[in-house]
């Protein structure tokens, strides 16, 4: 699962670090959809990011955070709590980094709560 934020006050939170080097980048976001249908990710989170089995991706409800740091975390297995299948781990950094990419392509909540 990657999560749903429970909302702080932005006082109470540092600003999360912009990590991903491939936000906005037409060509990475592809990739990053390829590599989401091919991994497996459809199947928990739906095609479009409907969730299913899976939390929906297209919300600002987060359990672990939406930051890119956080994400980067869970697909990668790094977050003890979290649900998402151990076999992420394999991916490699720019794999995952464009997998999110994509993911926030999906985003349709709040603006003013975009970390990213």
């Amino acid at each position: 699962m990657i999560g749903h934020f429970v909302p702080g006050s932005a006082q109470e939170q540092p600003k999360p670090k912009k990590l991903n080097p491939f936000t906005g980048n037409p060509a990475a976001i592809q990739e990053g959809r390829s590599l989401y249908l091919q991994n497996g990710c459809s199947a928990c989170h739906g095609v479009m990011g409907g969730g299913g089995m899976g939390v929906p991706l297209l919300d600002d409800v987060w359990v672990f955070g939406s930051d890119d740091a956080t994400l980067f975390k869970l697909i990668k297995g790094q977050i003890p709590e979290q649900t998402m299948p151990k076999i992420f781990a394999g991916l490699e950094d720019d794999q995952v980094w464009k997998v999110i990419a994509y993911i926030r392509t999906l985003y349709r909540g709040d603006s003013s709560k975009v970390d990213w």
